[in-house]
């Protein structure tokens, strides 16, 4: 026989949390698709007055990378704390877990050394724009034109056409 009171929790539940996390997941696709139109838009105005005066190839690079670091960046932003927010609906206590983060980011930042410091360099290598998503770059003996760019990793694609 069907519990009654069960189902009717469990309906009640579906109705309450199905449209609370149907909202976080719209405000998620909203924040992404305002980070994709503004960000690049945003880093355009504040690195052409930063350029004015250079080749509209080089401030278009510039932009480029820049935007593309910054979407990302903003894009994982916005996922982790959208999961964060739907999990609780579940009726998962998160609070463990921001602790357990925490305590795990104290490791990582003593274990992985090379991790913070690859980070850092890719912070200084946008800050101190020494190279762009279109340039042609030589990096630990391998030429190439670089077509992605974060900040632990570029992509460089020689004349072969190897990646």
């Amino acid at each position: 026989m069907i519990n009654w009171l069960t189902a009717h929790s469990i309906v009640d539940w579906l109705t309450r949390s199905s449209i609370r996390i149907l909202v976080i997941i719209l405000t998620a696709v909203a924040l992404y698709l305002l980070l994709r139109h503004f960000v690049p838009l945003l880093i355009k105005r504040s690195v052409a007055q930063r350029m004015k005066g250079q080749p509209e190839e080089e401030i278009k690079k510039r932009c480029n990378t820049l935007s593309s670091v910054f979407v990302n960046t903003g894009i994982v932003i916005v996922a982790i704390i959208a999961i964060f927010t739907i999990v609780p609906e579940f009726g998962v206590n998160i609070a463990p877990a921001l602790a357990g983060f925490g305590i795990v980011g104290i490791a990582v930042g003593f274990g992985a050394q090379s991790l913070i410091k690859d980070l850092l360099s890719g912070i200084f290598i946008l800050l101190e724009d020494q190279y762009r998503i279109g340039d042609w770059v030589k990096v630990a003996g391998i030429d190439g034109l670089v077509e992605e760019m974060g900040l632990r990793r570029t992509i460089l694609r020689d004349f072969d056409g190897t990646v």
